[in-house]
């Protein structure tokens, strides 16, 4: 059995995948929870890595400097990128050496981290967020399919303006329609709240609400059980300018839900052609229409790509493969 060390500030991408791993026969699980990408505990950091036979660092930040450090001749590395690492100082201070391997959630962010951070391909693989099917098959409530969801909306770049352009339209048509926005609020994300650019862009998005015929189908809420919000979904806007995968409207697929996807690099990497739109209005005319296939197609794609199980056989077949090389 091998002992796994995870080491990491934001793991609710990893948490599912070291529940599955730790109650398999294979692996022993412990979590060394960092403070942000640098800040940490070092008396505990060192006790977890003692433990250890695998080093995890979930995200390539400071957590992966400091293990390849302390990292022991006979423990392994592995490292999981998203896309946020890509920009910040660290990449270029990974020792490969020290780091086994790497592995990206997506084709397209496997490709800009050897154009943009020069992380070498040989080191990196492509093995998929997970999602929970099993957790998302429940039924849909009663006039699910005029509730529209958003989940995240902050920082900027998560673009809720276009979810507006959308929704503005979608009212327009029916006044049954309703956005679900799920999340934390820009004033509780310290950095969003101080950068002027960002508070004035949020400032200019609750007046256009307040000021709105619509303002009372709009429903904000924060962080809670996501595949209970699901239940009462019909459609998951993913309007960011860029994300890395875009896990909530492969978890809404997971419900029933529609993907609303607004076309940017990488988007074809993950969803299927038919929920890629050019602009807002194209969205528009699909979410109105009645030319749809079923819902449980939706799911089938994502059992047959991303499911739980078959996420975690390739990360258990990555550590085999390098203790056999």
């Amino acid at each position: 059995m091998k002992k796994v060390a995870v080491f990491g500030h934001d793991l609710k991408f990893i948490s599912y995948i070291m529940d599955y791993l730790d109650n398999s026969s294979n692996y022993q699980i412990r979590i060394d929870h960092w403070n942000g990408h640098t800040r940490h505990d070092e008396g505990k950091s060192l006790e977890v890595l003692e433990w250890a036979d695998i080093l995890f660092c979930e995200w390539g930040l400071g957590n992966v400097v400091w293990c390849q450090k302390h990292k022991k001749s006979n423990q392994k590395l592995i490292v999981r990128l998203h896309r946020f690492e890509m920009n910040t100082r660290f990449p270029a201070l990974f020792d490969y050496n020290k780091i086994d391997q790497l592995f990206t959630i997506s084709p397209y962010v496997y490709e800009e981290f050897h154009r943009v951070a020069n992380v070498p391909r040989e080191k990196m693989k492509v093995i998929f967020n997970a999602v929970d099917t099993k957790r998302f098959a429940k039924p849909k409530v009663d006039g699910a399919n005029f509730n529209i969801g958003m989940v995240g909306y902050v920082p900027m770049l998560k673009r809720i303006d276009r979810a507006l352009d959308i929704f503005e339209k979608l009212y327009e048509s029916d006044s049954r329609y309703k956005l679900m926005i799920k999340g934390k609020e820009p004033q509780e994300v310290n950095w969003v709240w101080k950068l002027d650019s960002q508070r004035r862009f949020y400032e200019e998005v609750f007046d256009r609400i307040e000021n709105s015929k619509y303002k009372d189908h709009i429903f904000f809420e924060g962080w809670g059980d996501v595949s209970e919000w699901l239940t009462n979904i019909g459609y998951v806007l993913s309007v960011s300018d860029y994300e890395s995968f875009h896990l909530a409207p492969v978890e809404g697929m997971a419900s029933g839900a529609y993907p609303i996807v607004l076309d940017r690099e990488g988007v074809r990497c993950i969803f299927p052609e038919k929920y890629i739109f050019n602009n807002t209005q194209q969205a528009v005319s699909f979410i109105t229409s009645g030319d749809k296939q079923p819902e449980t197609e939706l799911a089938s794609y994502v059992e047959e790509r991303f499911a739980l199980p078959n996420i975690c056989s390739e990360i258990d077949n990555l550590i085999q493969e390098m203790y056999h090389e």
